[in-house]
């Protein structure tokens, strides 16, 4: 059963990032006309690997499934930045330093969200995974992400496209 809390509430924008309403978890991922607000981190190791996390089986959308780094929702009252820094604490343990590399509307199945992309370098293998959020970390090249590409989520795609990595 999916642990996510559904009532969570998300900042909703129009397509040109502005801020218009807030809806739950929920509402946001049935509705793909509720844009809503996400910010994506992306890690470098030393040698250019990405770290990519597998999903928790308990997360309500691509269980399993390989994403970026980190990931999630800005919540009400929230900036990007603070929401980056956040997921980063939450899901895999760390705190490193983040460069804002702009923000892109990113279409998926079942949502729409306005995602804020963040990149930093990380070389250390001392993580603390959120196992409700994640089921494992580890660095791979993008070769090797790109022959693994039936196994990521949507919007890891996404985000790596609007990188110009895929």
């Amino acid at each position: 059963m999916p642990l996510d809390d559904r009532k969570e509430i998300f900042v909703v924008v129009d397509s040109d990032d502005n801020i218009i309403d807030y809806r739950s978890r929920y509402e946001c991922h049935h509705d793909k006309n509720l844009i809503h607000r996400a910010a994506d981190i992306v890690l470098f190791n030393d040698k250019g690997n990405i770290l990519m996390q597998k999903r928790s089986t308990r997360k309500d959308t691509f269980p399993l499934f390989y994403t970026i780094s980190a990931s999630g929702h800005v919540g009400k009252g929230e900036s990007y930045e603070e929401a980056a820094y956040r997921e980063l604490l939450e899901e895999i343990g760390i705190k490193t330093k983040l460069e804002f590399k702009g923000t892109f509307l990113s279409s998926i199945p079942r949502e729409t969200e306005m995602a804020a992309v963040f990149v930093g370098k990380y070389d250390k293998s001392d993580f603390v995974l959120d196992e409700d959020e994640v089921e494992s970390v580890a660095f791979f090249s993008i070769d090797e992400i790109i022959n693994m590409i039936e196994k990521l989520t949507p919007g890891c795609i996404n985000t790596l496209k609007y990188m110009k990595i895929l």
